[in-house]
């Protein structure tokens, strides 16, 4: 994938004993500023999403700011200090996307980043904090979508807090608002990481901005160059262990902290069922019975319920909500099979519900919300669970991983990726709907892939690992210059820059193809009928979000 190198800008700044501090910023950021209300700026330009990059790693800059006359006499109060960071300065780290687009006006700064369409495309940077302590963090964006394209903001990789960030419409993409929020740094180095909720990605970020004790640019290495250096002890010996920072598997998880607000937790609890699952695509409007029908992993049900009520159990300490997870997390244990996969529903139902189900990303969220139970990650970072449950999640996600590494498909001899469905104890593709027929998945392989990179990498994780982001990185699996709109009719339309998978290939030749209720195979998506070309997704942009997070952490 091409990178886009990040050029450094120095910053500068001087400061005198007793003078007032004013906000400071890069010379780019100021020579900029003044080009503001130019002819191209000013014009309206529709918003443009190119494919996804990882950008060069930058050398932290510093500065050196005066308290001498703070620290003198304790009449005078705190000085307050301003720094702005653009996309084009030390500290910026990297964009999920473009992070010098400039095609919008009234942008300060070079330009603003421009995230990639999906969930988890994030921004990160490196911030120098002179103390530990509260700032005031701004961040400067505009959305010409439709709908809020919100973050969650992750501060030291979780240490210091996962923050939601409301990024509303703007009504253009050339008409930019603020929204602040308060966060905790710690003296030296901090990591701040903002992540897009939801498929559209993130609003268009033209800078962050720090108040408070005097902070200055950090270095970029925790985040872009050193995440696949470290290493942890596990059953199998030293192996590395990857940042989380832009793991798929890892933002779906983060989301789920915080997918309802606090008003819906006794709705939510109210919909469980007896066996802890809970049932999928539920509004949350009203309360429920709970009952003892057959709970479910499809669309993310049960395992983002649980994660959420953890959450809300560590805001509150009421107990009702950890209950609740303790439930949730003996039906996962009871719904695995012998052979280490889950089911779609438990108790089960019959027909292809009972395969194992990667489809919608059952599987992988599942082992994923095991994960950080395991590893006592917030919000799984109290007494919910104790060591005798964790030693139960780890031999969970053993079964689950010696699953995924016998069902890779083998063209040829060598692996490629998976399947929606596999066979619970013969590990082989299965076909479920009439529509989704035996076959590799463009789709559901990416949290396949990037769940197992949120474990210690051994060889065969390694090789697993490997050889399904070969099969992504090949030019036989994706439409080069080519994105699939589902507002269009055709769907899969020209697009210079772009990358599009199928959501379906042929097992032994990666073509992808498309099927209808019929159980046939087609080629052209305009064979098939208007009700499942538009009532189904049949590509898009999966490979992309892989890929980066990929090039992040060395593979």
């Amino acid at each position: 994938m091409k990178k886009i190198a990040i050029i450094s800008a120095a910053f500068a700044l001087a400061a005198c004993d007793g003078a007032p501090v004013t906000e400071q910023s890069s010379s780019v950021q100021q020579s900029s500023a003044m080009q503001q209300n130019s002819s191209v700026q000013s014009s309206s330009v529709q918003n443009s999403t190119p494919a996804s990059s990882a950008p060069s790693s930058v050398q932290s800059s510093s500065r050196v700011v005066s308290s001498s006359s703070i620290a003198s006499s304790s009449s005078v109060a705190p000085q307050v200090s301003s720094f702005t960071l653009q996309e084009n300065a030390n500290g910026f780290c990297y964009a999920d996307g473009d992070p010098t687009e400039s095609s919008n006006g009234g942008f300060t700064g070079s330009g603003y980043a421009n995230t990639d369409n999906y969930q988890g495309a994030g921004i990160g940077w490196a911030i120098n904090a002179s103390t530990s302590g509260r700032y005031t963090l701004e961040v400067r964006f505009a959305n010409g979508g439709m709908a809020a394209r919100n973050g969650e903001l992750n501060v030291n990789n979780g240490a210091g807090g996962m923050h939601s960030v409301t990024l509303g419409v703007t009504n253009a993409w050339t008409t930019w608002q603020t929204t602040t929020l308060e966060i905790d740094l710690v003296q030296g180095n901090n990591t701040l990481v903002l992540s897009a909720v939801g498929g559209e990605g993130l609003a268009n970020i033209d800078y962050i901005k720090l108040s408070g004790e005097a902070t200055s640019a950090g270095d970029c290495s925790a985040l872009v160059s050193s995440s696949s250096s470290s290493s942890t002890s596990n059953n199998n010996g030293d192996y590395p262990v990857l940042s989380q920072s832009g793991n798929p598997a890892q933002n779906r998880f983060n989301s789920s902290r915080t997918k309802w607000g606090a008003d819906k937790a006794d709705i939510i609890l109210s919909h469980q069922y007896t066996n802890g699952g809970w049932p999928k695509n539920q509004a949350y409007d009203s309360a429920g019975s709970g009952g003892n029908d057959k709970g479910t992993f499809d669309n993310n049900a049960t395992v983002s319920e649980m994660v959420y009520l953890a959450q809300i159990y560590k805001n509150t300490g009421n107990t009702k909500y950890r209950d609740s997870v303790r439930k949730a997390m003996q039906f996962i244990f009871n719904a695995q099979y012998p052979s280490g996969g889950w089911p779609q529903f438990y108790p089960l139902k019959g027909g292809y519900a009972d395969h194992v189900t990667f489809n919608d990303n059952a599987m992988a969220s599942v082992l994923t919300v095991l994960h950080n139970a395991a590893e006592k990650n917030v919000p799984f970072d109290g007494d919910i669970f104790n060591d005798g449950d964790r030693a139960k999640m780890k031999q969970a996600i053993a079964g689950g991983i010696d699953y995924i590494l016998k069902s890779q498909w083998k063209q040829n001899g060598a692996l490629t990726v998976w399947c929606a469905q596999h066979g619970a104890t013969d590990y082989k593709p299965k076909a479920a709907r009439a529509y989704e027929l035996e076959s590799l998945s463009g789709s559901e392989s990416v949290e396949i892939i990037a769940f197992l990179m949120t474990q210690p990498q051994t060889p065969e994780i390694e090789a697993a690992v490997k050889a399904g982001l070969a099969w992504f990185r090949s030019p036989n699996t994706y439409l080069a210059d080519y994105t699939y709109d589902k507002n269009i009719e055709e769907k899969i339309v020209p697009k210079a820059g772009s990358r599009m998978w199928y959501r379906f290939y042929n097992l032994y030749d990666n073509r992808g193809f498309f099927s209808d209720r019929d159980g046939g195979t087609y080629y052209d998506i305009m064979d098939i009928s208007e009700e499942r070309r538009n009532g189904y997704s049949w590509g898009g942009n999966y490979g992309e979000k892989i890929i980066s997070y990929a090039e992040k952490v060395g593979y």
